[in-house]
């Protein structure tokens, strides 16, 4: 059986689509949890930790939503 159930562009397309909401919603996760974040206690590594993993979400979820774009030649 070789027959194709869609083309390459449709699924580079559902592809991007995917790619684009999960990176697009862990963005704004991250976004809220690090504003909740700015009112807790610094000086606790907890909170500090917490904060860097917020931070590392924001730039998963940038490149992400970068990186469709780029893909689709829009940046």
């Amino acid at each position: 059986m070789t027959a194709e159930l869609v083309s390459p562009t449709v699924f580079a397309w559902i592809v991007t689509f995917l790619t684009g909401v999960v990176a697009g919603a862990w963005f704004v996760y991250d976004i809220i949890n690090l504003i909740r974040a700015r009112r807790a206690d610094g000086s606790d590594p907890l909170v500090s930790d917490r904060r860097f993993g917020y931070m590392v979400g924001l730039v998963i979820g940038i490149g992400g939503v970068l990186g469709c774009l780029r893909f689709h030649d829009v940046m």
